[in-house]
């Protein structure tokens, strides 16, 4: 009966030895997992920002109307200016 004991402790070992190999290996995904999040994160937010930036910078552009000759004219109004407007297109008082 010895060496069924001693064949059990050195499967034991070996499966030891595979679970200890598979944490290290799960380690390794789950930090490189991590720093991808991080950088999908990093992105989402760069797309935001710039919807932002790009919806903001759209209120402010002057609006072009082209005349047949075919130069633009038109006048800007600043983004502030609509803002302060209230819904009967009176300024709020400031």
């Amino acid at each position: 009966m010895g060496s069924l004991f001693e064949e059990l402790e050195a499967r034991e070992a070996a499966a030891r030895v595979r679970v200890e190999e598979f944490e290290a290996e799960l380690a390794a995904v789950s930090a490189k997992l991590e720093l991808a999040r991080e950088g999908l994160e990093r992105l989402r937010i760069a797309r935001e920002t710039v919807a932002e930036v790009l919806a903001e910078m759209t209120l402010q552009m002057p609006a072009v109307t082209v005349d047949a000759a075919g130069s633009p004219a038109g006048e800007r109004v600043s983004g502030w200016r609509r803002r302060m407007r209230g819904p009967s297109g009176r300024s709020s008082g400031c």
